[in-house]
């Protein structure tokens, strides 16, 4: 049985070990808390920081297939870049990549070097989109209507033109050579400008196109997802982030059969091939609620992170909740079906079981 080596054990180490799950894979989890969020969804949770007993974690390499890095600590990261030459085992991070893509400043110029469409940047008039100036956190991201509130807004924050539409997501992983791209998602935004729900779609032709071109202008060793939204003149590329992302990997795999974190492990064994277009297999839907007062209320994956315990409430086909306990209880919904209609059903279910949980 392969084993994988997670650095980290909030919802990116969720995510990869929910597919290491589905492939039969183990997982290994590193955190220096003694009850990281994850650690009843992994088989070993090693509780130290690699900073201060890196010899644990080169240790652990000699028993692991591959170690991912699952959080966007700076000093964790760098670490791992100077030790990586004494591991065992493969690091599956592209670290080059990822330092392009954790500075959104950084990756606009990037996307402008290569003629990525992208939202234009501090326009003449509002309204305006400002977002954190580095990482995947969406917080403190909002829209601007009134051009005197400008004054307000710190001058590390990133300022572009809001534009209106659906955002969507597509995931890439390379060797550096060879891209083989994913299946587009839907990533439905709450009033916060976080997700709170995730769907597939046919994946634009277009869209692809840029996203192979991304990854083959950073000779990405690993694997990245673009964001984009899809504005009535056209892809708008807002953001990439070169690290295993959370929540629509799930969806690709029940929706397209394909497991990415199974690709990522082949860039290992250089087995990366340009692929087609994959096609919607099955219908999908990833979504997050709080109860909250006797309701269930969409909330964001941030809601995730506060929490103490984040593992599997139910499973039957077709369907599997996830529950994080936290101030309120939150529950992740995952249904998927053969139609639309029987994906329904699933999630009726799911809010069946929720509220009676909720009355006990």
């Amino acid at each position: 049985m392969k084993t994988i080596c997670l650095i980290g054990g909030k919802l990116q180490g969720f995510e990869v070990a929910y597919l290491a799950r589905k492939s039969g894979i183990q997982v290994h989890l590193i955190d220096r808390k003694n009850k990281p969020l994850i650690r009843n969804s992994v088989d070993k949770h090693f509780c130290f920081d690699i900073t201060e007993k890196p010899e644990r974690l080169i240790e652990l390499s000699r028993h692991s297939n591959a170690i991912i890095p699952t959080n966007e600590n700076p000093g964790t990261l760098l670490f791992l870049k100077k030790i990586e030459p004494e591991l065992h085992c493969p690091l599956l991070f592209d670290f080059a990549a990822y330092d392009t893509s954790m500075h959104k400043k950084r990756s606009r110029e990037y996307f402008k070097s290569i003629d990525i469409p992208i939202p234009s940047d501090k326009p003449q008039s509002p309204p305006y989109f400002v977002k954190p100036p580095c990482m995947s956190s969406s917080r403190g991201a909002r829209i601007i209507d009134n051009e005197s509130e400008l004054a307000d807004i710190d001058d590390s924050m990133v300022i572009e033109e809001y534009v209106p539409g659906p955002v969507v997501s597509l995931e890439v992983v390379g060797d550096g050579n060879n891209f083989m791209i994913g299946q587009q998602t839907q990533v439905h935004i709450d009033q916060e400008h976080d997700c709170h729900r995730v769907t597939p779609m046919e994946t634009d032709v277009n869209f692809r196109d840029i996203t192979h071109l991304l990854a083959s202008n950073l000779c990405l060793k690993g694997i990245m997802d673009v964001e984009a939204i899809l504005s009535p003149e056209g892809i708008r590329v807002i953001e990439i982030d070169a690290r295993f992302p959370s929540q629509t990997p799930t969806v690709v795999y029940h929706s397209s059969g394909v497991n990415l974190l199974e690709w990522l492990m082949e860039t290992i064994a250089g087995n990366i091939r340009e692929n087609k277009p994959l096609p919607v297999g099955k219908q999908c839907n990833y979504e997050h609620l709080m109860a909250s007062d006797g309701k269930l209320i969409p909330v964001g994956e941030h809601v995730l992170s506060g929490g103490d315990d984040y593992r599997l409430f139910h499973e039957s086909n077709g369907l599997e909740i996830f529950k994080c306990w936290g101030k309120r209880p939150t529950y992740t919904l995952i249904c998927s079906g053969t139609t639309q209609h029987e994906m329904c059903d699933k999630r009726k279910k799911a809010i069946q079981l929720i509220k009676s949980d909720m009355k006990q």
